[in-house]
């Protein structure tokens, strides 16, 4: 159990990374706005075994965006703001609203 946060990230000072008993593993040139929460527990059950927030690499989280426990947001990807994240994100798309979901598709 436990976090892992990869190179040249920044984490906001009022972003807060719950772990609280789960696992979170952000990869490399993460931002975190302010007032973000990325849970990795739900507070209410056990989280199960092998279960595990992860935030790939290049991703960019707006401000009070959360990001439940057990969810994948793909590489590239941009979390709106105020975005409730309860399900996998796939890469280079931007998700917005509560529940999130997908409103653009991002060109490489």
């Amino acid at each position: 159990m436990g976090i892992k946060i990869g190179k040249n990230c920044f984490l906001s000072l009022r972003a807060r990374i719950d772990i609280q008993g789960g696992r979170i593993s952000i990869g490399n040139n993460v931002h975190i706005a302010s007032g973000s929460l990325i849970l990795g527990h739900t507070g209410f059950r056990r989280v199960k075994e092998g279960d595990k927030t992860i935030i790939e690499d290049n991703v960019r989280i707006f401000v009070y965006a959360v990001i439940l426990p057990g969810v994948r947001v793909g590489k590239n990807s941009i979390i709106g703001a105020g975005s409730v994240v309860m399900k996998n994100v796939p890469p280079n798309v931007v998700v917005q609203g509560n529940p999130a979901r997908v409103i653009q598709h991002l060109g490489n």
